[in-house]
């Protein structure tokens, strides 16, 4: 062979061998088969933090003071008396703070604050504001002149389960009727209750099972829920005029003697009221060895606050986590188009059999074995549907988060709170990515791929399963700056771009005449803004989030809206329902 051919035949030796050994084309044939779907489209715009004068607070005091005869050689010189005026003092002069003084003495309680002008004075509650000097020397008169109007056999005896009941129904009745008020229920801050409990920490009858180990304060601090926070502080007084005896007596057995071991129970008091503290989610103080008493030690907040953006979150309730090309979850339930198929649902419909639980909520349970039906349908005889939703709830979404209210009834989540568990991503979009709305498990990664779930929730991949290899196609994709310094009403701007929102090929929606409700393509696009105040981290998250259900996935080629932008404006935010509606007709 010659020299030129032996060249030819390596030359084209080496192009096959690179040919076998790259998965490169020279040219795909599969473009002239399929044309490359353009489903993405971004969400741009700005989004503004509440401003510093936006959201005013209630801040409302309870001081519960023991009046127990024992508190006279506990607390001989009153100075409970001179730190709750010390208290006053330090309180800002606004309308929005409110102080309830209570003292309790064997099974009586009495509110000192409740004498006063109607207009000022609701169940116990009276306007800092409102006490000027002649009113605080009064309320401090009464403190330490106070004397129990029971002439029964336990008049000075101490009862704590008593004056905690009715703290419990203070609160509860203030938030009812401040939730009935005109725009009540949709505050953008609800009030902040703040109890201040004090005592020498002994009740006359054994109550610890219903102070540690039952609801006695338990349930004062659940009330939590319904507001911004409930709070149960302890104080603990002992400050005789006497030195007490460090001496134990103890019999041989053990046991203490007709002399007792007097340290050892004021330790046991002390230590009482410190539990509670834990249990109400407080601060304690421990106030012995003529330390005077002071509460300027207890955290009550602000009325007027600035908040930080915490999380700026987008999902497409449409499209299950990494949105897979040809996969739709047409009624954002949580089940896919194709395994609703499955189970024989309707994919246009969340809730096929109208019992107020959503399919995917009953399928998941129902493998779980809870007793579901997601196809349990209304029997005249009223039977049929699963039970547990009442019918004024049915089809409710209260906060407008992606959940059904009984659904969140069912998982655990707050069905007024956006955002339950406080960790800046919605209820809903939890459900959805396979996260618990309940707690605050986004720092974890579940999937072992070295992306925590918050990231993952954010790129609308799934928390569950490794899929770091299709990050860069399937993720979107966030940019956001500051707008510029904070603006004269004290809110932060941010302009932001999220990038890759990708649509789903979900099926239109007809009703029994056949007359089309809803047309195929119409995605379900989801926009959340977290804010958290600046002065508190771990307060609860103020949520405000945008909606917009017109964007629609390429029918022919082309996509709505057409040049693949949504814009986002800062009034686009609202708070809990509805969002800005958008027409999406056929």
């Amino acid at each position: 062979m010659s020299r030129a051919a032996v060249a030819v035949s390596l030359g084209l030796a080496c192009v096959v061998a690179v040919v076998a050994c790259t998965d490169a084309y020279l040219y795909d044939g599969r473009r002239d088969q399929e044309v490359p779907v353009d489903r993405a489209v971004a969400l741009e715009g700005q989004v503004c933090t509440v401003g510093s004068n936006q959201v005013v607070r209630p801040i409302k005091i309870i001081a519960a003071l023991d009046a127990s005869q024992s508190m006279n050689v506990s607390d001989p010189d009153g100075t409970r008396a001179t730190a709750l005026v010390q208290l006053i003092d330090s309180l800002p002069t606004d309308d929005e703070v409110y102080l309830a003084v209570m003292v309790f003495a064997g099974s009586t309680t009495a509110y000192l604050t409740q004498s006063g002008a109607p207009p000022t004075v609701e169940d116990g509650f009276v306007r800092v504001s409102e006490l000027d000097n002649n009113k605080r020397l009064n309320l401090v008169q009464r403190l330490l002149t106070y004397r129990n109007p029971d002439t029964s056999p336990n008049r000075d005896a101490t009862d704590f389960v008593k004056p905690l009941a009715d703290i419990y129904s203070l609160i509860n009745r203030d938030i009812s009727r401040s939730r009935l008020e005109p725009g009540g229920a949709e505050a953008l801050a609800q009030a902040r209750y703040s109890v201040i409990f004090l005592s020498d920490g002994r009740p006359t009858t054994d109550q610890d099972r219903d102070l540690l180990r039952g609801d006695a304060v338990v349930r004062i601090r659940q009330l939590k829920d319904l507001v911004e926070d409930v709070r149960v502080n302890t104080v603990h007084v002992f400050q005789p005029l006497q030195p007490v005896s460090t001496v134990c007596e103890l019999l041989p057995d053990g046991t203490a003697g007709d002399g007792g071991c007097p340290m050892l129970l004021i330790n046991q008091n002390a230590e009482r009221l410190s539990t509670m503290a834990a249990l109400g989610g407080g601060n304690f103080r421990d106030f012995r060895n003529d330390e005077p008493i002071n509460f300027l030690d207890f955290r009550f907040g602000q009325v007027r606050r600035s908040f930080l953006l915490k999380e700026l979150v987008a999902s497409n309730f449409s499209a299950p986590s990494g949105s897979p090309l040809d996969t739709a979850d047409t009624d954002g339930d949580g089940l896919t188009d194709e395994r609703e198929a499955q189970v024989r649902t309707d994919p246009a419909k969340a809730d096929t059999d109208g019992d107020g639980f959503s399919d995917g909520v009953e399928v998941r349970f129902r493998e779980l074995g809870v007793d579901f039906n997601p196809l349990g349908y209304a029997r005249p005889d009223g039977g049929g549907l699963d039970p547990g939703c009442p019918p004024s709830l049915r089809g409710v979404d209260s906060d407008c988060d992606g959940l059904l209210d009984c659904d969140e009834q069912f998982i655990g989540t707050n069905s007024e709170r956006v955002d339950s568990d406080r960790d800046g991503i919605p209820d809903g979009v939890e459900w959805l990515g396979g996260t618990q709305g309940a707690s605050n498990d986004l720092e974890q990664d579940p999937d072992n791929d070295g992306v925590v779930s918050r990231s993952e929730l954010r790129m609308h991949t799934s928390p569950v399963d490794v899929d770091t290899a299709n990050l860069s196609t399937d993720g979107y994709r966030y940019t956001l700056k500051a707008a510029g310094p904070p603006d004269d009403l004290g809110r932060q701007c941010y302009d932001f771009r999220v990038d890759n929102v990708l649509l789903a090929p979900t099926q239109g929606d007809t009703d029994d005449a056949g007359t089309v409700l809803r047309g195929a393509g119409y995605n379900d696009l989801y926009l959340s803004a977290a804010m958290i105040p600046a002065d508190d981290p771990t307060a609860r998250t103020m949520v405000r989030h945008f909606r917009f259900q017109g964007a629609r996935y390429p029918l022919g080629g082309i996509k709505s809206p057409v040049d693949g932008v949504i814009r986002v404006t800062p009034e686009d935010f609202v708070d809990g329902c509805p969002g800005r509606p958008v027409p999406t007709t056929p």
